[in-house]
């Protein structure tokens, strides 16, 4: 796999709402100050209050404050710990944070490959194929005056993908499917307005996380897994599904695929159980 860019550092929090607090401060002492050393004025006329139509949200409505995300991280953290005993679930939990996650999951949602977002995530190996060679052609005893005719042309080699290749998503799937999925999706609840926050920075208005996150569930649990073997043929530099119709998928989808029917449908299993128990999913 190529290397994955290294996810930018979370953004600092601007200390602009406790200078502008300084500054009214400052400035209204300033003209307390200033308006005891002027002579009296008349009465001063109030305006009239801009008028709001009922039915439109102020800002503040339409913008409630957010948590910080590294609350949510710690979180996280705190509730998943006891979760597995893999130590390679250790290692990403360690890794990961809410911002990597809601880019994760917007990816997917969008038919594309997580990779970038997932940085800590890696395969050991290589993609590998399986040749068949064609099977020799049965010889037949030929009429004498058919000895000279031309030999028929051998069959085409065929490619599939190697059981080796499947076999590196087995310790990736081993620590996912090792935590209970019913019980990450009872904790989603808690953790999802530090999702919400880490989804605002991205700057899709007019979605929301939930939205997104049952987009991206229903995406993956639509593949249908081949049940044979899986044949590919070559494609510049790479390797290419010789199925039209498991090749028009999108990249999300066919990481799906490259993971092997096993591991396939453990992974669907269970982010089934996980958007069930989430709310994200419509119970069976």
């Amino acid at each position: 796999m190529e290397p994955n860019p290294t996810p930018s550092a979370p953004r600092r929090r601007s200390s602009w709402p406790l200078a502008l607090l300084v500054l009214l401060v400052a400035g209204a002492a300033g003209y307390f100050a200033v308006s005891a050393l002027l002579p009296p004025r008349g009465p001063v006329e109030t305006p009239p209050p801009p008028a709001v139509d009922a039915g439109v949200a102020t800002a503040v409505d339409a913008a409630p404050a957010l948590p910080p995300i590294e609350d949510g991280d710690a979180l996280l953290k705190k509730l998943a710990r006891d979760w597995s005993a893999d130590p390679l679930f250790g290692k990403w939990l360690d890794a990961a944070s809410l911002r990597h996650l809601v880019a994760a999951v917007q990816a997917v949602a969008d038919g594309e490959s997580p990779r970038e977002s997932l940085p800590f995530v890696s395969l050991a190996g290589g993609f590998s194929v399986r040749e068949e060679a064609p099977p020799a052609p049965h010889k037949k005893k030929k009429p004498a005056k058919k000895r000279n005719k031309a030999p028929p042309p051998p069959g085409e080699t065929r490619q599939y993908i190697a059981p080796e290749s499947y076999a590196r998503y087995d310790v990736p799937t081993k620590a996912l499917t090792s935590v209970p999925a019913a019980t990450a999706g009872a904790t989603y609840g808690q953790v999802r307005p530090f999702l919400d926050a880490a989804f605002a920075e991205l700057g899709r208005p007019g979605k929301r996380f939930d939205d997104v996150f049952t987009a991206a569930l229903q995406r993956m649990l639509a593949v249908k897994l081949p049940a044979g073997e899986v044949e590919v043929v070559p494609k510049g530099l790479a390797w290419a599904f010789k199925d039209e119709s498991l090749e028009r998928l999108e990249p999300a989808e066919k990481h799906l695929l490259r993971m092997g029917p096993q591991n396939g449908r453990a992974v669907q299993a269970w982010l089934r159980t996980f958007g069930e128990s989430a709310g994200l999913l419509p119970p069976p």
